[in-house]
């Protein structure tokens, strides 16, 4: 499949609680911090149930929302926006955490 540049293909996103990770939910409603394990609605109606289902098991995240993403050929996904690959990448949390233990 091309790459979709509209951002049609959604992901559920959020913040975990208790570290603060970015997760993603999955098909069976659990929140993972892979993205190529999350659920990936393809259409617009799809992407409101999702964000709908996110919000039903949001006890452990703080405000799940959608991320845009595209899907290569080989049904890797990712997303649209830098903020979004900044986020899913886990580089700018990894960062913050390494000064929080440099200064504890």
């Amino acid at each position: 499949m091309a790459k979709n540049l509209s951002g049609d293909m959604q992901v559920a996103s959020a913040n975990r609680l208790s570290d603060g990770a970015v997760v993603f939910l999955d098909d069976f409603g659990q929140w993972t911090r892979r993205l190529d394990r999350a659920a990936l609605a393809r259409d617009k109606r799809t992407a409101e149930i999702l964000l709908a289902r996110a919000r039903a098991e949001a006890a452990s995240v703080v405000d799940p929302f959608l991320v845009a993403v595209t899907e290569s050929g080989d049904g890797v996904l990712e997303p649209l926006s830098l903020r979004e690959k900044i986020r899913a990448s886990g580089l700018t949390f990894a960062a913050i955490a390494a000064e929080a233990v440099r200064y504890a």
